[in-house]
């Protein structure tokens, strides 16, 4: 069965094209804000080179958020529209997940952090002894310092550009735990997820996918330096 995942909510997103598990194709956006221009694109070329089309996907793969709320809207809408028109399945998976799932093999407790701007994180800590990752503290939007005071002593692993971000900060609260560098890259995670809940027989039709934003997308903000409108963690 093939599966094509998209993640247009990161800064290491693009899009995946896999046969079961195994990932076969990758193509990463170098210039995340052209998402809208260049994500139809990117999916023909990648089943031209495989010589597939869109009719043999078995399921589709979406990065659910949080993220980019313009990104996130781009590729759920075109996840929809892709199992909508094939009648396949379409799971949206949360991109904290994802990158726990990363690295299981290396840690049990792993704390996803992704930079969410204005001294903001998207963060969560998922056990990752299981097939699948459970959530031992739920994904949340906040500043690093309150959400990371919060967290039970333990050896956790830090990863993501957020964690990169505000590492000092982490070793300094959490002395016991790890950072990892790392980006925010989930493609491969994507697939192999919505494999397993594939056959799990986890079915999820295309109308019910819906994005994870954590931060409240419509939340217009006064910023602090310049007095400009922060619309979804992002200046318009």
């Amino acid at each position: 069965m093939f599966i094509l995942a998209l993640d247009t909510a990161s800064n290491a997103g693009g899009i995946a094209l896999s046969r079961n598990s195994e990932v076969i194709g990758v193509l990463m956006a170098k210039t995340p804000l052209k998402y809208s221009e260049k994500l139809i694109d990117w999916i023909d070329f990648l089943l031209k080179q495989h010589e597939i089309k869109v009719g043999d996907i078995g399921c589709f793969s979406v990065a659910a958020g949080p993220g980019s709320f313009t990104g996130l809207r781009i590729g759920v809408a075109a996840a929809k529209a892709f199992g909508q028109a094939t009648g396949r399945p379409v799971f949206a998976i949360s991109s904290l997940e994802a990158l726990a799932f990363r690295f299981r093999q290396l840690a049990t407790l792993v704390a996803p952090v992704v930079d969410a701007r204005r001294q903001q994180i998207y963060a969560a800590v998922y056990d990752t002894s299981g097939r699948e990752p459970s959530l031992r503290q739920s994904e949340e939007a906040g500043r690093p310092e309150e959400w990371l005071k919060r967290l039970p002593e333990d050896n956790y692993l830090f990863a993501g550009d957020g964690a990169l971000l505000y590492r000092s900060t982490i070793l300094n609260l959490l002395p016991r735990s790890r950072v990892i560098e790392s980006d925010n890259c989930v493609l491969p995670e994507l697939c192999q997820l919505a494999y397993l809940r594939h056959a799990g027989g986890l079915q999820t039709e295309a109308g019910a996918v819906k994005a994870n934003y954590i931060r409240p997308p419509d939340v217009r903000l006064h910023s602090e330096a310049g007095g400009k409108t922060v619309r979804g963690g992002h200046e318009a």
